[in-house]
């Protein structure tokens, strides 16, 4: 039985992710409408999905009855408003990072869902990798001993005219951390807890005039550990890597990838070590692994919609809190 009936806010870039989600889990999810304001977008979707409705006000998508979830894949600066709005009008949420900006707006937003008995849900897929899995099974087994150190490295590149429209205007997208190091910074938090942010610097390196800068730096305080964070959008002529080296007494493991999706490099001290190390990835992955294995890419959307059914909690609105907790303190010590 169609648990949520579907209609989509905002049908840009990220839309045909979450259209073959929508598509790969019909039982579950019937895709009833969308709405964008663009007429070139209407247009061309109507074309493409002649079976479902095009709204031809956001305020339709609220007040429309047949539906009871919608899905927010609208520029950042208006997630917000509109989740709220959403809620208000008893329909649950499912919405693209980062749900807004304020740790205040979270919480009003958390208990309004709450209130209203409605399920709302944050775009967190890259912890669906295989490989953090993995690498949250090692910590908890204390494979790699006690922890020293952990460095967080996020070496992009992007167009010169990149920071354009909404992307351009700290206001529109939030700066550099809630635009492209969100899901990264998630992933080191989940894995290792929360810092407190010791120093942290921004720098307009390559989008010189933009109010947006393009490159950040910063230490962490873990309380029995430091770490340090290096993201930037700078790099010629492409990406360079995004990568989580994790320095424990007992040995290393380095994540890498395109998305944290492989294992670089790993060495325990001892022998013990490594065949434990090659156990854990039996248990979890169903087989052993070495250094420099891709062991799975981030899971597509469709994957993603179907853990929101079964394994929600990793989803729920409260489990991006602590990310955008440690944002907001990064970009607060450099103001």
């Amino acid at each position: 039985m169609t648990k949520y009936n579907v209609a989509v806010l905002g049908c840009g870039a990220i839309f045909s992710r979450h259209l073959a989600a929508l598509q790969a889990n019909h039982e579950e999810y019937n895709f009833v409408g969308y709405y964008d304001p663009s007429n070139s977008v209407n247009k061309q979707l109507k074309k493409d999905l002649p079976t479902q409705k095009a709204y031809n006000t956001e305020d339709d998508v609220y007040n429309d009855n047949n539906i009871n979830c919608i899905i927010i894949l609208t520029p950042s600066y208006l997630h917000y408003e509109q989740a709220k709005k959403a809620l208000l009008s008893g329909k649950n949420v499912i919405v693209e990072k980062p749900v807004a900006f304020k740790t205040a707006q979270l919480n009003e937003l958390e208990l309004l869902s709450k209130k209203q008995n409605l399920d709302f849900f944050c775009i967190l897929q890259v912890r669906l990798n295989p490989s953090i899995s993995l690498v949250k099974s090692l910590l908890s087994d204390e494979l790699l001993g006690e922890i020293r150190g952990c460095s967080l490295v996020q070496r992009w590149q992007r167009p010169d005219n990149y920071f354009s429209g909404w992307r351009g205007t700290y206001q529109g997208c939030g700066g550099v951390l809630n635009e492209f190091g969100i899901h990264y910074l998630d992933i080191m938090q989940y894995l290792l807890g929360v810092p407190n942010v010791v120093a942290a610097k921004f720098f307009n390196t390559k989008f010189k005039n933009s109010e947006v800068s393009d490159s950040v730096y910063a230490i962490f305080d873990f309380g029995n550990f430091g770490g340090s964070m290096e993201i930037t959008l700078a790099t010629e002529p492409r990406n360079i890597e995004v990568s989580l080296l994790i320095m424990g007494s007992k040995g290393f493991i380095k994540l890498g990838g395109k998305s944290l999706d492989q294992i670089i490099e790993v060495a325990f001290q001892n022998e013990k070590d490594q065949l434990r190390y090659q156990e854990i990835c039996e248990q979890v992955l169903g087989y052993k692994i070495d250094n420099q294995v891709t062991i799975g890419a981030c899971p597509h959307h469709p994957e993603l919609y179907k853990q929101i059914l079964t394994n929600k909690n990793i989803f729920d609105i409260n489990q991006t809190k602590n990310v955008i907790n440690l944002i907001n303190q990064i970009n607060n010590l450099d103001k």
